[in-house]
């Protein structure tokens, strides 16, 4: 009876065992992402920030992608760009798709600057938001942000970006939302420049 009962015991033993694992991962996640929060400021709700990250409000979530065996989990960082770009301004990495449409005749809105033209896909430019993405550290942080980040993109004056996995540590979130902040930051410094060289 017992050899009979030992695969199941076995079964149910490696469960539990998993279980314990993945409950103190996501409690040290927790712990984690709590410990974050408190560093600037803001409110955590499990694996879940929301509030002002350095003068900039902000959203930090997970979020799952793909299906059946190819799901996995990933972190969105929602950051304002505080009224640096227009709201109906957009801008994403351009993937093989539209350069297959750029073969084809079908173009994008450009600033001008060829190597960064192939590289982000733009949509409703203004004159000023040109100048801004001409500076030369705007598009350092924008080129960074590419090799940072599963995929990014800015719409609606929000600048969102995701990696995949979610990070155990405080300071991975820190490394994690380091290079948003950077950018965002360098925008809202470009279009105060440009706005006061406008003036002038």
């Amino acid at each position: 009876m017992l050899h009979q009962s030992l695969p199941l015991i076995i079964l149910t033993t490696l469960f539990a065992i998993v279980c314990f694992i993945f409950w103190t991962v996501h409690k040290v996640r927790v712990a984690a992402w709590a410990e974050f929060a408190n560093r600037h400021g803001m409110h955590a709700d499990g694996l879940q920030l929301e509030g002002t990250y350095e003068g900039y409000p902000m959203r930090l979530e997970t979020q799952t992608r793909g299906s059946g065996k190819h799901r996995y989990r990933v972190t969105v960082l929602h950051l304002s760009t505080n009224g640096s770009l227009p709201p109906d301004f957009s801008l994403e990495p351009e993937g093989f798709g539209d350069k297959l449409l750029k073969l084809f005749g079908k173009r994008d809105e450009e600033i001008g600057d060829e190597p960064f033209d192939q590289r982000f896909g733009l949509s409703n430019l203004t004159a000023s938001t040109t100048r801004v993405l001409r500076h030369p550290s705007v598009q350092q942080h924008l080129y960074e942000m590419v090799s940072h980040y599963r995929t990014f993109h800015i719409r609606e004056g929000w600048l969102q970006a995701e990696r995949r996995d979610i990070p155990s540590t405080a300071d991975a979130l820190e490394e994690l939302t380091g290079p948003a902040l950077m950018l965002v930051h360098t925008l809202e410094e470009a279009a105060q420049s440009t706005q006061g060289w406008t003036a002038g």
